[in-house]
């Protein structure tokens, strides 16, 4: 059954920072699936989402501290034991999906991937009311409140799935490297362009299906959930 993505745009990106601020919470699925994703990952992209939003605010003295730490982090998701090399041909994108580019060439070539984002989605047979809970617990992990989300899916009271985003953390460095020093040189719209990009190269995928490739994730039960 097609999924559909209860959150916006800018939600995919920021809900990342929620696992690497929250405090344990009692949902023990919510804990489950937050502990896929590489910690250090997701600081990486919460910095280079708010790099990016900075930039497009004209505020360039806040930005480049954030491309700086997001380097240092991306180094130390190399060492991180839910990376897993695969060709982004062999990935199969989560049917809610956000779409890529049109300048997007997807790759044949194997390389190294880590999960930096997750969300849950639904069926889109849902109701409005239980559509709008989905995407206030989303709101709430966002915010660090995993106790709240864990509240909002028990609205929803039905499946949920979870869809994780992989990076290509080579491909991602040298991008972001790129994006600081053209910041650096002062070169505002390029910097843009490549964090632009770096975000435009993370493939949403359904979370149980990294298990096949993933080592340190096929120990995880599987994500789907009855929210009750």
């Amino acid at each position: 059954m097609r999924k559909v993505l209860v959150a916006s745009a800018a939600l995919l990106f920021t809900a990342m920072t929620s696992a690497h601020a929250a405090p344990k919470s009692n949902d023990k699925t919510i804990d489950r699936d937050f502990a896929r994703l590489s910690v250090d990952g997701q600081k990486a992209f919460a910095d280079i989402y708010q790099a990016q939003k900075f930039l497009s605010a004209n505020q360039t003295t806040q930005a480049l501290p954030l491309l700086q730490d997001a380097q240092v982090r991306l180094q130390k998701a190399t060492k991180d034991n839910r990376k897993f090399m695969k060709a982004e041909s062999e990935l199969t994108p989560a049917a809610s999906a956000p779409p890529k580019s049109t300048n997007h060439v997807v790759s044949n070539t194997p390389e190294s991937w880590v999960p930096v984002v997750g969300l849950y989605v639904v069926t889109d047979e849902m109701a409005p009311e239980k559509k709008a809970a989905l995407n206030t617990a989303n709101q709430h992990l966002q915010q660090g409140q995993p106790q709240q989300a864990a509240q909002d899916l028990q609205v929803v009271g039905q499946d949920v799935d979870f869809i994780m985003g992989l990076a290509p953390l080579e491909k991602t460095t040298a991008t972001v490297y790129r994006a600081s020093v053209l910041l650096d040189g002062g070169d505002q719209k390029d910097s843009i362009d490549a964090l632009n990009q770096v975000l435009d190269n993370v493939v949403f995928v359904d979370a149980d299906s990294v298990e096949s490739f993933a080592p340190a994730s096929s120990a995880a039960p599987k994500s789907t959930k009855k929210a009750s």
